[in-house]
């Protein structure tokens, strides 16, 4: 069975990559253009990234990318921050495109709301993690700026210290800036509980925004930059940043706890929990589609087992 790279259902016969619909939805022509990552293109562009602290060059190379004004079948390079974002396969570290896919895909069937993401393959061959920017509004060829904070600016920290801070903190940052506080609390607290899921210990102060995709309310941005970094980096943290106090040997009751210092209604974190544990054999069957290798596949469904007898606790 062939699968989308863009929603990873089933392809019919005379479809190649996308859907034909995902493809209109995503870049408005009925393909996915064609994009060219020589590896010496992608090497003179590549980004320096940290995943938990472990500072590693081209962890995730990032290029902005825009739909050629002369040929919208092909995404050209940008210097000007445009619609796409591309993020390419590292030299150090397997799969990260195929990983930030499934994250983001498992997100959205616990129905998480995520920024448009898919993959992209190369003219090379390989695949590319490809995601539309939140903070532009594009219409009739001109180009709108959104208003858009992460915590570590709305915290007025730096951004070498998004590792230092907790997650009652950010709530903090929505009970003082979102102007819809109570949903985006219990939204806040889901992400949370989902990157402890699916291994994702790289949700630090910049991986939380704020934005206003109306020019007239303030409320938190639909969920990005998802990697179950668990699977990535070993490190015996489990979460960025402390919640209650700790980064790991973190349980069910630890975030029933956190719930409460969220001012959730009581009911809020069982039903969340128990949405996820019922997902589990959703998210296997998604892995099973994905395009990781079997062995990373294998890997990632028993890390969410796990997790997911831990929230039991």
């Amino acid at each position: 069975m062939r699968y989308c790279l863009k929603c990873l259902e089933p392809l019919a016969n005379n479809e190649s990559q996308w859907h034909v619909a995902c493809a209109k939805k995503f870049f408005n022509i009925p393909e996915p253009p064609k994009v060219e990552l020589s590896e010496n293109l992608v090497d003179a562009l590549a980004f320096k990234g940290s995943l938990q602290g472990v500072n590693v060059t081209g962890v995730q190379r990032k290029l902005s990318l825009g739909q050629d004004t002369t040929d919208q079948k092909r995404l050209t390079l940008v210097d000007y921050p445009a619609g796409y974002i591309l993020k390419v396969q590292s030299p150090d570290y397997n799969q990260l495109p195929e990983f930030e896919s499934i994250a983001m895909h498992l997100a959205e069937k616990g129905q998480i709301r995520c920024v448009e993401h898919g993959l992209l393959r190369s003219e090379e061959g390989s695949l590319a993690y490809i995601t539309k920017r939140l903070d532009r509004r594009y219409h009739r060829g001109e180009v709108e700026k959104l208003y858009m904070e992460d915590f570590c600016q709305l915290s007025g920290r730096l951004t070498e210290d998004k590792y230092r801070g907790s997650y009652e903190q950010c709530a903090k940052v929505v009970e003082n800036y979102s102007d819809r506080s109570l949903l985006d609390l219990a939204t806040l607290f889901y992400l949370i509980l989902f990157s402890f899921v699916i291994g994702n210990s790289d949700m630090h102060l910049k991986n939380f925004s704020l934005y206003s995709p109306d020019s007239k309310k303030i409320v938190l941005a639909p969920a990005y930059d998802m990697l179950p970094v668990s699977l990535i980096v070993e490190d015996e943290d489990e979460m960025a940043l402390t919640l209650l106090g700790k980064r790991s040997k973190l349980k069910g009751s630890d975030f029933i706890e956190l719930a409460s210092r969220f001012s959730l209604s009581p009911k809020v974190a069982p039903r969340l929990i128990k949405r996820l544990l019922s997902l589990e054999e959703t998210f296997t069957q998604y892995i099973g589609r994905s395009f990781l290798e079997e062995e990373q596949k294998g890997a990632m469904v028993g890390l969410i087992r796990e997790r997911l007898k831990r929230l039991t606790s």
